[in-house]
């Protein structure tokens, strides 16, 4: 049995698909399977997809009709025999080391939900300003990306991603029903192992309109009402945190005090011919 199954849910991303392939089989956590979940793509993504099961046994490719990422990923999850999952989209990628260190810090006890620091990309590599996961934060917007880390019998336990977000916004419900139901602690690794790649708005999927977005959060706080409390403890407590932030803040790989920048966060490394690169 694999310790960690990785979902990648594949819809016409053939441009993109091997790279994220070539960053899977390269981690130093080797005790991998790869569930790849064909969802009727109709470029030639399952060609790729073929091609790689051939090299790496770890491949495995399920097949099936336009149903949508929520269906893939549970379905991949469905097929899945590792004790732990991780999804990851088949556009984005993860540094050598990413699966090995989230692991680490899942066994130590660190948390429940492991994700880690995110790098933005399209031309340029920077790191994202993401929030840090609290619960507070979490009942008002998502601090993290979908590819994170958990054991598969609590996101069996959560019942997996929910139709309601068929649309937009399933792995931000699927992250509060694990914090708010199922009292799950999120921790983030200190170090930038996950690659989040911008795609032009005509390849994405993150589109949907900000009435839909307003409309599904409601839906989660009538579905998690613990929610409810934190977010409005998030807006009692957030002219001190507006404060703080602009006192002391990390922005555009810099930190600063008041705005004058004092130190330098280390830069992001550039990925090229399937190899990560640092100035």
């Amino acid at each position: 049995m694999p310790l960690i199954s990785v979902i990648i849910p594949v819809y016409n991303s053939a441009k993109y698909l091997p790279d994220c392939l070539n960053s899977v089989l390269g981690q130093t956590l080797k005790d991998l399977e790869i569930i790849c979940i064909n969802d009727g793509s109709t470029d030639n993504s399952l060609e790729i997809l073929r091609k790689y099961a051939r090299r790496d046994r770890r491949i495995k490719i399920i097949n099936q009709k336009n149903m949508g990422v929520v269906s893939a990923r549970n379905n991949g999850v469905a097929a899945a025999h590792g004790e732990y999952i991780y999804p990851l989209d088949s556009d984005d990628i993860i540094v050598p080391t990413a699966l090995e260190k989230m692991y680490g810090a899942m066994v130590a006890g660190r948390g429940d939900i492991i994700t880690c620091r995110v790098v933005g990309f399209s031309g340029a590599f920077t790191e994202m300003d993401m929030m840090q996961p609290t619960k507070m934060n979490m009942a008002r917007r998502n601090c993290l990306v979908n590819a994170a880390l958990m054991r598969r019998s609590d996101f069996i336990a959560a019942g997996g991603y929910s139709h309601d977000c068929d649309a937009a916004l399933e792995d931000h419900e699927l992250w509060m029903n694990m914090v708010f139901r199922q009292n799950k602690k999120i921790y983030r690794v200190p170090e930038m192992l996950f690659y989040y790649r911008f795609k032009p708005m005509a390849e994405s999927r993150n589109s949907a309109t900000r009435k839909l977005h307003k409309d599904l959060r409601r839906m989660m706080y009538d579905k998690y009402p613990r929610a409810k409390f934190w977010r409005v403890m998030y807006y009692i407590t957030n002219p001190f945190r507006q404060t703080m932030r602009f006192l002391f803040r990390v922005q555009h790989g810099k930190v600063k005090i008041f705005t004058i920048p004092i130190a330098r966060t280390p830069k992001p490394a550039k990925y090229r011919d399937n190899k990560f690169i640092q100035d």
